[in-house]
C-alpha cells in the first residue's frame, strides 16, 4: 500500500443548499407531470361520469396532488431564494467578474413573466392557445 492512496471517505453530511436544490427540482418535475395530466384531463362532470383515471388517480386526485405539490414547490423555491440571496444580489448589482451585473437578463426574464401574465388575462396568443387546448380537451375531446 502506497502513501498516495486517498484516505477512506467519511459519510457526507446533509446540506441545506443541496436539499433546497433537489427539493425545487423534484417538486417542479412533479407539478410539471400533474399539470400536464390536468391540462389534458376531461372536465369534472365528464371525468366523474366516465370514471376517467390516469396512472391510478382520478381528476380530483390529480388536482389535489397538484395543489399540494405546488405549495411544496413554492416553499422549496423560497428557501432556495433565501439561501442564494447573496448570489442574486451580485447578479443584479455586479461583481468583480461582471461589474455591470446581469440586470438586462433580469429585465428580460421579468418582462417575459409579465407579458405572459398580461396575455393570459387578456386572452391573447400565445397564452390563449394553451388555454384553448385545455378547453378543447375538457369540453370537446372527452365529450365525444
Amino acid at each position: 500500500m502506497s502513501n498516495t492512496e486517498a484516505p477512506p471517505q467519511s459519510k457526507a453530511r446533509l446540506t441545506g443548499r443541496a436539499l433546497a436544490v433537489f427539493g425545487v427540482t423534484f417538486s417542479f418535475a412533479a407539478i410539471l407531470l400533474s399539470g400536464g395530466i390536468l391540462l389534458f384531463a376531461p372536465q369534472g362532470r365528464i371525468s366523474s361520469a366516465t370514471g376517467w383515471e390516469a396512472l391510478g388517480l382520478d381528476r380530483q386526485g390529480w388536482g389535489d396532488l397538484h395543489i399540494v405539490l405546488a405549495a411544496l414547490f413554492a416553499g422549496f423555491s423560497l428557501w432556495h431564494a433565501a439561501l442564494h440571496l447573496p448570489v442574486f444580489k451580485s447578479l443584479l448589482a455586479g461583481s468583480k467578474t461582471a461589474p455591470q451585473g446581469h440586470r438586462t437578463e433580469a429585465l428580460i426574464a421579468l418582462a417575459a413573466v409579465l407579458a405572459l401574465a398580461v396575455l393570459t388575462l387578456l386572452q391573447l396568443p400565445p397564452a390563449s392557445w394553451l388555454l384553448d387546448l385545455n378547453g378543447y380537451f375538457k369540453h370537446v375531446f372527452w365529450a365525444r
